[in-house]
């Protein structure tokens, strides 16, 4: 009975591991955190618009590819709730001057092809960032 039990218990953990395998097999998922300066001024109306359409083609060309699982621009406003003694402070996280303007969700390869479909990204053009993170599914679906 011990001995099933010890199966029974690597198997049940060796499980996620096995099944995060089978699913890096083809293509993972990659959060791409898309940060602004908090106190841009955009050099001038033209510029802006000339941005505004290399994002469209950018976002255009990722949906085309299937590559775009899904992205989000978060409202201006916001709130923070921080520490154990939950401090609020009525704005958005802001660090290094720099805020979230987008969270987009991506499917590549690997980490070095998820890089390379966000070196292409627009945000650069006006001192952005992009923070790229491969994607655990903890819901176990």
């Amino acid at each position: 009975m011990k001995k099933f039990i010890l199966i029974f218990a690597i198997c049940t953990c060796a499980a996620p591991a096995f099944a995060q395998q089978v699913i890096t097999a083809t293509k993972s998922q990659f959060m791409f955190i898309i940060r602004f300066k908090s106190d841009f001024q955009p050099p001038s109306d033209e510029a802006v618009k000339a941005n505004i359409k290399k994002w469209q083609d950018y976002m255009g060309n990722l949906a085309k590819s299937g590559d775009l699982v899904s992205g989000y621009r978060p409202a201006t406003g916001g709130l923070t709730i921080s520490g154990s003694e939950k401090t609020l402070k009525n704005d958005p996280y802001v660090a290094d001057g720099m805020q979230v303007s987008s969270v987009m969700i991506v499917k590549a390869a690997s980490l070095d092809a998820a890089k390379d479909i966000a070196n292409k990204c627009p945000v650069f053009e006006f001192g952005g960032s992009i923070e790229v993170r491969p994607l655990m599914n903890i819901a176990g679906q």
